[in-house]
């Protein structure tokens, strides 16, 4: 089968939020998933209808969506790393979501390089994450993407802030 990783089209939106919740759901137990984050509510509007975001989605035949990846303006809402980028200059990695069938395949990976691929077309010069230290395998992942470890939260949820600088 091939993997088919690249933007998500307007006939997948369902399909992707439904996989990015699901999975969502899986690594994070503790958060209410009644409730659609914002950016899914409004989908078109925060990654279909604007040049500063994107949504990305790894299909595998009939397996359908197996992987998603997002990128949004940072806007400096966290506490911990608050001044760090000069405005719109960091693009924040959001909801990147392997199937746990299909990990430990390179997806993840292949959903990151799409995504910078997509990047290096906008106006950002750092791309920006948060990850957290119980998810296993996480840090080490981010890391072998080339991105370099920022600042890390000693709380409960063991936040772990992560930069990279964009390659144009």
């Amino acid at each position: 089968m091939k993997l088919d990783v690249r933007p998500v089209q307007s006939h997948e939106i369902s399909e992707a939020i439904d996989f990015a919740m699901r999975v969502r759901s899986e690594v994070f137990p503790m958060i209410d998933h009644t409730v659609l984050p914002k950016d899914f509510e409004q989908f078109n509007e925060h990654y279909m209808n604007r040049k500063d975001t994107a949504f990305v989605v790894a299909r595998l035949g009939e397996a359908g969506i197996i992987g998603s990846i997002g990128v949004v303006p940072y806007d400096d809402r966290i506490q911990a790393i608050k001044g760090r980028y000069p405005v719109n200059s960091a693009a924040e990695i959001v909801k990147c979501y392997v199937d746990p069938a299909y990990r430990r395949y390179g997806i993840g990976s292949l959903l990151v390089t799409e995504l910078e691929r997509i990047v290096t077309q906008m106006k950002y010069t750092t791309l920006y994450l948060h990850t957290h230290r119980f998810l296993p395998g996480a840090v080490g992942f981010w890391e072998r993407q080339g991105f370099s470890y920022v600042a890390e939260e000693q709380n409960e949820w063991q936040i772990v802030h992560m930069d990279k600088p964009i390659q144009i």
